[in-house]
């Protein structure tokens, strides 16, 4: 039995091979109902008889059955009898008065046509708020297979306000207001004052940078340009171009031409030309003029990686995120980028060597070694975090780079002169619980 992360997306034929199946629902809100919509290609309820419900336990054809026991509701699920406009089966869990933040527990499980369990998501009511709806999982095509996703998504207004989202009509207020997008909520809950993210909960459509900070993480959703195949693997449809990490492309499929924009190869032939050479190199990224990026253009897929590390989608909404080079993994052609080097030598040296400058409208995906800590930063409380274990920072912030004698037991591997990245201003700063090698350790010294 495999247990579905937040976010993480399979093939159904990894867990069977069958597409008759059973969904099962457990939980321990009194008065919550789970039901299940029947949705198109745009995500949209064309048929209000593919929506399963304490109302309606079975579709036309009985492709879809609801049995409903309490505070168990069962789904009896024959994919391959379903017409082609149904793309998704979107499992979800409501209550009219109650926020799902009053569930204990809750569990949701697939199981083949004998019953055995192959794959279940769990989710506690502590990760969610006011939310009175809360999307669970779905069973969707994509590329010609099924496949199952876990989502725990919350919505704030209740089913009503979730079936008017899906296109639906509420019979009691068909003319009710269309209700503000689903709200992502935090999978585990952030405590305060600073919410810890988890980005292996990424998701596919992203986030502001404002819903990044809150819960720094994603729920996927498929069908757009970036997808994850799994919390370290990216997937890219490419249709023109995208942009990715030099040396992060494990596979693809399709029409792909792959340019590098440039390498740190020069930074190095820099650092044996000496200061003056390192300095120019230096310029010349600041400048935009090269880059450790890749260009990938063409139709087709991609698949990206990198060192097993956590991927988590950010969507920018006209917003500014300052990225450490090494942890950006991708980002799509609408967003700006801008390479910019740190302020000091001994900052290169160190492992703060570059940082990318991503702004606009579009998806980024970045990368981490575990599980982050976002941080506040204010004019009362700047904040000094390690070069190597720095993911990204706001806008607005401009970390400076300073040698601490005094700390070299304390920060990093220790021993000798210990950089720190000061950050001073109002924003925040997201660091990993793991020290990246120095981006420069393995160049030839001077």
């Amino acid at each position: 039995m495999t247990l579905l992360q937040p976010g993480e997306k399979r093939r159904l034929s990894d867990f069977t091979p069958d597409t008759r199946l059973r969904v099962q629902v457990t939980h321990d809100l009194s008065g919550a109902d789970v039901s299940v919509f029947g949705l198109d290609r745009e995500r949209q309820l064309r048929d209000d008889q593919y929506f399963q419900f304490y109302n309606n336990l079975q579709s036309p054809a009985q492709e879809v059955r609801l049995r409903l026991d309490g505070t168990r509701a069962t789904f009896d699920v024959d994919l391959g009898a379903l017409p082609p406009t149904i793309e998704r089966l979107m499992f979800v869990i409501s209550h009219d008065q109650s926020p799902v933040s009053r569930l204990g527990e809750l569990r949701l499980s697939l199981q083949d046509t004998s019953g055995t369990e192959r794959a279940a998501v769990e989710l506690r009511g502590a990760a969610f708020a006011a939310e009175r709806a809360l999307m669970l999982a779905e069973l969707y095509r994509h590329s010609g297979e099924w496949r199952l996703g876990s989502v725990a998504q919350g919505f704030q207004g209740g089913l009503d306000a979730l079936l008017t989202y899906f296109g639906g009509q509420v019979a009691e207020s068909p003319a009710a207001t269309p209700p503000a997008p689903p709200v992502p909520t935090p999978v585990p809950p952030p405590p305060a004052p600073v919410p810890p993210a988890d980005v292996s909960t990424s998701g596919p459509m992203g986030a502001s940078v404002a819903d990044f900070l809150r819960i720094s993480a994603e729920q996927d959703r498929p069908g757009e340009v970036f997808e994850l195949e799994s919390s370290k693997m990216l997937e890219v449809k490419v249709n023109g171009r995208v942009w990715s990490k030099l040396g992060a492309m494990v596979a693809y499929k399709g029409r792909l031409d792959f340019q590098r924009a440039s390498t740190l190869g020069d930074l190095a032939r820099g650092l044996r030309g000496g200061v003056g050479g390192l300095l120019g190199a230096a310029m010349r990224v600041g400048s935009g003029e090269m880059g450790p990026l890749v260009s990938i253009q063409g139709q087709g897929v991609c698949y990206l990686a990198d060192q097993g590390k956590e991927v988590a989608i950010i969507r920018l909404q006209g917003d500014t995120l300052n990225v450490s080079g090494n942890d950006l993994l991708a980002f799509e052609d609408s967003v700006t980028h801008e390479i910019t080097m740190q302020r000091s030598v001994a900052g290169m040296i160190s492992g703060g060597l570059f940082s990318v400058r991503m702004s606009g409208h579009g998806l980024i995906a970045i990368l981490s070694h575990g599980k982050p800590l976002t941080l506040r930063v204010t004019p009362q409380e700047p904040v000094f975090t390690d070069p190597n274990a720095t993911i990204a920072w706001s806008e607005h912030l401009r970390p400076d780079l300073r040698v601490a004698q005094d700390l070299r037991s304390m920060f990093g591997r220790g021993g000798g002169e210990t950089l720190q990245m000061a950050f001073q201003g109002s924003g925040f700063v997201i660091v990993q619980p793991y020290e990246e090698s120095p981006a420069m350790s393995n160049l030839p010294s001077h």
